[in-house]
């Protein structure tokens, strides 16, 4: 972008940042050579000197083919469209304006082709456009001539400001897209990075709220990236160190990000994410309890209800037609078939009411009914479900523990303590 300083740098090291004209001015007096390299914000890479000026530009369209009517254009009496596109690029090529051709011109083009060219080949000027505005933004330099040849483009093929936004506002959106990520993913300071993503966005031809829509989503690429570098899995827990959820935190702020603005959505996922990075790494956190321990040491308690799967024996009556008559009383007779048959399932069921504590050697339970405890060695797994834990053990059924919120921390802590008894 012309406003933008053009970064210059000589066998490796940086020498200097221009403007756009004082780059051409000292290539001319030598003072830059067209070896060295330049680099701007958006750019992925540095490039040559040599390829920043050309002597003239050229059309960004090709010329097309010219093709004989057809059988309507005969009956019409006129030309083939692709005459009148051919006219009006022979036009642009020597228009005396860049890409500016005037009425009075394309007037004796829609004369000696027999329609208006604007109008029936409208499909093609507009795909002439795009073509025109990707080529101008490919080299990630969109230079005041190509701005300027932009506009005349637009007044030669009769397309009003608000269409040519249109036409040319996808090529855009790439354009800031892709120097937005450049400029985020680069090794430079905060505030540099501040400068350049505004100098990014302020130069556009794009609505206000184009650019805004393309700015969000290239620093949630941003946050989401630089989030997933600094996070890992454990058991299938996403954690996240606080120091470095810190340190991203506050690079985005020096960027004028604020990540629950930009992120709502994320803000809580990183609140966990942190929180079970505490439980997974940090040392835990003795909690009092209402249990005898002795010289054990709780790291979690609550109250809870216990539940074990049990075969149940049940009676299922299956009957054919029946009917009762009242005879006196409570005295009723009864008509019909009935069979009886007992069956036996499988069933949860509620065993208990009490205290779970997981404390440094053992799991306790402590109920109204009954009390026990077994060690982390027995544990063979742990499942956390969204109102409770089943921990499965090396003998007797698995013991299912429903209480009203805490059941991820609970299984955390758990699972750390299995890892550390069985290492």
């Amino acid at each position: 972008m012309a406003s933008d300083p053009l970064h210059i740098a000589r066998n490796g090291a940086e020498i200097g940042a221009y403007a756009l004209d004082d780059v051409r001015s000292k290539l001319a007096a030598g003072e830059l050579l067209s070896g060295d390299f330049y680099w701007r914000p958006g750019m992925a890479d540095w490039k040559p000197l040599a390829t920043l000026f050309v002597p003239a530009r050229v059309l960004p369209f090709a010329r097309p083919e010219v093709k004989d009517p057809n059988f309507f254009d005969g009956i019409m009496g006129r030309e083939n469209r692709t005459a009148g596109l051919v006219l009006l690029w022979d036009q642009l090529a020597k228009a005396p304006v860049e890409c500016l051709v005037s009425e009075a011109a394309i007037a004796k083009i829609d004369e000696a082709v027999g329609y208006k060219v604007r109008r029936r080949c409208r499909e093609e000027l507009e795909a002439w456009y795009a073509q025109a505005a990707s080529s101008y933004l490919a080299d990630r330099l969109f230079a005041n001539e190509e701005r300027a040849d932009l506009g005349n483009l637009a007044i030669t093929f009769g397309l009003t400001p608000e269409r040519a936004g249109e036409v040319h506002k996808q090529a855009f959106k790439d354009y800031l897209g892709t120097g937005l990520r450049t400029c985020l993913l680069r090794e430079a300071p905060p505030e540099e990075k501040a400068r350049q993503l505004a100098l990014l966005t302020h130069e556009v031809m794009l609505p206000a709220a184009d650019i805004a829509e393309v700015r969000q989503k290239a620093i949630e690429e941003y946050i989401l990236t630089s989030v997933q570098a600094v996070s890992e899995t454990i058991d299938g827990v996403e954690i996240i160190d606080p120091a470095k959820l810190a340190e991203i935190t506050a690079q985005a702020l020096a960027m004028g990000i604020r990540l629950h603005e930009a992120l709502p959505e994320l803000t809580g996922r990183i609140q966990r994410s942190a929180g079970f990075w505490s439980l997974y790494k940090a040392p835990l956190t003795p909690v009092e309890t209402e249990l005898e321990l002795g010289s054990e040491t709780c790291f979690w308690s609550q109250k809870v209800e216990f539940y074990q799967k049990k075969k149940v024996t049940i009676g299922r009556t299956y009957s054919g037609f029946s009917s009762s008559i009242k005879i006196f009383g409570p005295i009723r007779y009864r008509m019909g078939n009935y069979d009886v048959q007992r069956e036996t399932e499988e069933q949860t069921v509620q065993i208990d009411t009490g205290t779970l504590a997981f404390t440094s050697q053992r799991v306790i339970f402590k109920g109204e009914l009954k009390n026990f405890n077994f060690k982390y060695s027995k544990i063979l797994d742990v499942s956390a479900f969204s109102d409770a834990i089943v921990i499965a053990r090396d003998t007797g059924g698995d013991n299912i523990y429903l209480f009203p919120s805490g059941q991820l921390e609970a299984a955390v802590i758990l699972r750390r303590m299995m890892r550390q008894a069985k290492s």
